[in-house]
């Protein structure tokens, strides 16, 4: 069942931010450029090497997702009062990218392109509604503060996906998915949330191949 959902009351019960395909995140201090030199430079700073980018490691997110069956839309809720049903296996790669260092375009605007290694890796029980199988189309990547995701599933649908760091359970990442049609409106039937472990050397490597 599609149904419009009270957006702050949700993202307050489980601790999410406001998504980046709806409100654009804030603006990135930049530094200022300093006042052009008309002075010819010293050999020194014409060999000068470039600026390095900084990277973005290979992530790889194996979790555990059940799915929310008692969401109250009308009223917020503690976090402690959701009940879940299963236990779905869900893994998620996030590739190797440079830091971002501008905010990310509207939802109005054209999505920025998104590294094609962005996959869903496994989801057994098809909780994603057919997402696994499709490109990600925004994705904006705030590691480690939080990445937010969005699919095309068809029928003007999409499959979103949230991550952030979990404050109940440090050194884990809390996930939030849902299949929507806009910003605030949510299928209640297909709200899952959990934790998932972040695996690194090998066995991130490894699916990134």
């Amino acid at each position: 069942m599609i149904a419009k959902i009270a957006l702050a009351g949700l993202v307050s019960a489980l601790g999410l931010s406001t998504f980046a395909w709806f409100q654009s995140a804030p603006e990135t201090s930049m530094p200022a450029k300093p006042a052009a030199d008309r002075s010819s430079p010293a050999p020194s700073e014409r060999t000068q090497a470039a600026p390095r980018i900084s990277m973005l490691p290979t992530r790889l997110l194996e979790c555990r997702l059940g799915r929310i069956t008692n969401f109250d839309p009308s009223r917020e809720q503690a976090p402690s009062e959701f009940k879940y049903e299963g236990s779905h296996p869900f893994a998620l790669l996030l590739p190797s990218i440079p830091v971002r260092t501008t905010e990310p375009p509207r939802s109005t605007l054209p999505p920025e392109p998104v590294d094609p290694r962005t996959r869903i890796v496994a989801d057994p029980d098809g909780i994603s509604a057919g997402a696994a199988g499709r490109p990600f189309e925004r994705v904006v990547d705030y590691w480690p503060e939080r990445v937010e995701m969005t699919t095309p599933i068809g029928g003007g649908a999409v499959n979103m996906i949230i991550l952030q760091p979990s404050e109940a359970q440090p050194g884990l990442v809390d996930m939030f998915m849902t299949k929507a049609t806009d910003a605030v409106t949510w299928d209640l039937d297909a709200l899952y949330s959990g934790r998932c472990k972040l695996a690194s050397g090998g066995a991130a490597a490894g699916a990134a191949r």
